[in-house]
Parts: C-alpha cells; sequence; structure tokens
C-alpha cells in the first residue's frame, strides 16, 4: 500500500509535465507503444496514466503497482503515461492511428495489452478497442478493467466480444462487480487477506507468473482469457 504523499507526489509530477507540453509536442511525438519488459515479455502494450485515467479506483489506488514505475522512473515512465493520456483525451484519432499503424507493422509474436496502467476511458474509447481487434483478426488482445458498466453495456448492445479481445474484469476487494455475461476475472490475493474472494475461489484460478510470455507459451492465463490472480506486489 502507498502512503498518501506517495499518490501526491504523482499526481503533482504528473500535472507539472503535462503543463509543460503543448499540442504540438504530443502530436509529433504521438502515442508511445511499447515492446514489452521483464515482466509482460515481448507484448506490444499502451498505457495510460494511473489513478487519473482510472475511473473506477478508489479501492485499489493506495495498491496501485504502477505508481511505483512512475515514481521510480520520472524521465520516461511517467512522460510517455502522460504523453499518452493527453493523446487519448484530446487527440484520440492520432492515438488510435498510432496503435492501427504498429499493429499493421508487426510481422510476428502479435500479442496487444492494452492499459498495463490506466484503464477504458470511456464508451468510445472501448468501441476503438473492439474495431482494432476486429481490423486485426491474427492478434491477440487483452486488457484488464473496472469500467465494467463500459464493457456490459456495449455486449447488451452488440452481442459477443471478438474472440481476439479478452477482457478480464479486474476483481478488488469490497468493490461490487456486475459480471450479467460471466466475463473472466482477474483478482489480486491481498497480503493481509481478502474478505470478498475465498481460498476455494483463488484456487479455482490460474495464478499469473509474472511474464505472459509463460501463458503465450502454456495457452493459460489472461491470454485465452482465463481467470487469474496475482499476489499483492
Amino acid at each position: 500500500m502507498y502512503s498518501k504523499d506517495s499518490l501526491k507526489k504523482f499526481k503533482y509530477q504528473a500535472d507539472a509535465m503535462a503543463a509543460k507540453l503543448t499540442d504540438a509536442d504530443i502530436i509529433k511525438l504521438g502515442t508511445c507503444i511499447t515492446q514489452g519488459n521483464r515482466k509482460i515479455g515481448r507484448v506490444l502494450n499502451v498505457s495510460l496514466l494511473p489513478i487519473r485515467d482510472c475511473g473506477n479506483c478508489s479501492h485499489c489506488s493506495p495498491y496501485c503497482y504502477d505508481i511505483k514505475a512512475n515514481l521510480q522512473y520520472p524521465n520516461t515512465v511517467l512522460p510517455a503515461r502522460v504523453r499518452n493520456s493527453l493523446l487519448a483525451r484530446n487527440h484520440r484519432a492520432q492515438y488510435f492511428a498510432d496503435i492501427r499503424n504498429k499493429c499493421a507493422r508487426r510481422r510476428k509474436n502479435k500479442y496487444f495489452r492494452w492499459h498495463v496502467s490506466g484503464d477504458i476511458l470511456d464508451a468510445d474509447y472501448f468501441a476503438e478497442m473492439v474495431s482494432i481487434a476486429r481490423e486485426f483478426p491474427e492478434f491477440t488482445f487483452w486488457t484488464y478493467t473496472k469500467m465494467f458498466g463500459i464493457v456490459n453495456d456495449w455486449i447488451s448492445a452488440n452481442g459477443a466480444l471478438p474472440v481476439n479481445l479478452h477482457v478480464m474484469f479486474s476483481v478488488w476487494d469490497g468493490m461490487p462487480t456486475p459480471n450479467p455475461f460471466g466475463l473472466p476475472v482477474f483478482a489480486c490475493r491481498l497480503k493481509d487477506g481478502n474478505k470478498d474472494i475465498t481460498d476455494t475461489e483463488f484456487s479455482k484460478m490460474f495464478k499469473c507468473p509474472n511474464n505472459c510470455d509463460i501463458c503465450k507459451a502454456s495457452c493459460r492465463g489472461c491470454v485465452v482469457g482465463e481467470s487469474a490472480y496475482a499476489d499483492e506486489h
């Protein structure tokens, strides 16, 4: 769990950086789409700002692992998150065009994870995620979300999601999770114990190995839309 001072420091730094960037700056730089890292493996991914771009995070924000990354790497991670956030909110056409272009140039290892940090911003944003999955059927896309209403509303209006887009409902202790369509879930096993999720329920989920390449090779976990969990970290 992070202290209030850490959260306040992150918000201050993010605001200060955003204030320095002009529209011309962020348009020139474009969307930061990374190739992966030691934790998630060789997976294309795009991220927004933690907390600021998470519309339903009151339960989990004190535990947000990405706060640590932003504070540890204020010259690399934080600028990328700020830039993507501004693009997604103010220049959305370019944001998604950059993602489409990146996918189109990908020749192998066609996996894409939405939001190592951040979340679905609104209904139009999610509709674009669905459209991209349909445009690139050879890719596997997945995401974790607490924006349950947006996803449920889309399915209610349009039917099943594309088979290559796996949406994991991010379950958090004490948070209601409406899931009428039975989407897979991802949970965090807290160090001090969970009230809403029993050990028996955890035993039925796949334990995250902290490297998406492992799941890609084994066809397990989030990559294939299997309910999973991770220990608090």
